[in-house]
């Protein structure tokens, strides 16, 4: 007859198992999931300042009356396909005098706790926003040159 020796195994193992790796894989996806978001921000703030930028630079040379003109016609191909977990930003510019602000919108999808966590919203919504002034660098020297030529024009009538 076999003998009947009891066994004893300690539970420890089971238990931190249990509670610390599912903890653990959480907070690495949790953290891959926020970095999207910022990724996101962050592309959107570059998309938006560089829309405002080449609108001050380039609306005239390439036959737009306006920059918000130039930014709503360049938007989607600026931002098409590189938000990833977001979707397609709102851009939106208008002028003001000299300056020409740009507006994007994205927003990201939180729904991959599902319900879990009722207190996180499903939805977060980012802007950027990008204020350029307008320089027309080519009147600003002009200017600059035809006052140097007046002053030098004056100096030697006064020498004379």
């Amino acid at each position: 007859m076999p003998s009947l020796k009891r066994i004893t195994i300690d539970a420890y193992m089971t238990v931190e198992a249990a509670l610390v790796i599912p903890s653990a894989v959480f907070g690495i996806v949790l953290i891959i999931y926020m970095a999207f978001l910022v990724y996101g921000r962050c592309l959107l703030s570059q998309d938006v300042y560089i829309l405002g930028f080449r609108a001050a630079l380039l609306y005239e040379q390439q036959g737009y009356g306006t920059p918000a003109e130039y930014v709503t016609d360049h938007a989607t191909e600026k931002t098409e396909g590189k938000y990833f977990g977001s979707s397609e930003p709102e851009i939106e510019a208008w002028q003001s005098g000299k300056e020409i602000t740009v507006e994007g919108k994205i927003t990201t999808n939180h729904r991959a706790l599902y319900g879990y966590f009722t207190r996180i919203p499903d939805l977060w919504e980012s802007e950027a926003l990008a204020n350029l002034k307008l320089h027309n660098n080519s009147k600003t020297l002009r200017r600059i040159k035809r006052t140097k030529d007046i002053l030098e024009n004056h100096v030697k009538r006064e020498r004379e």
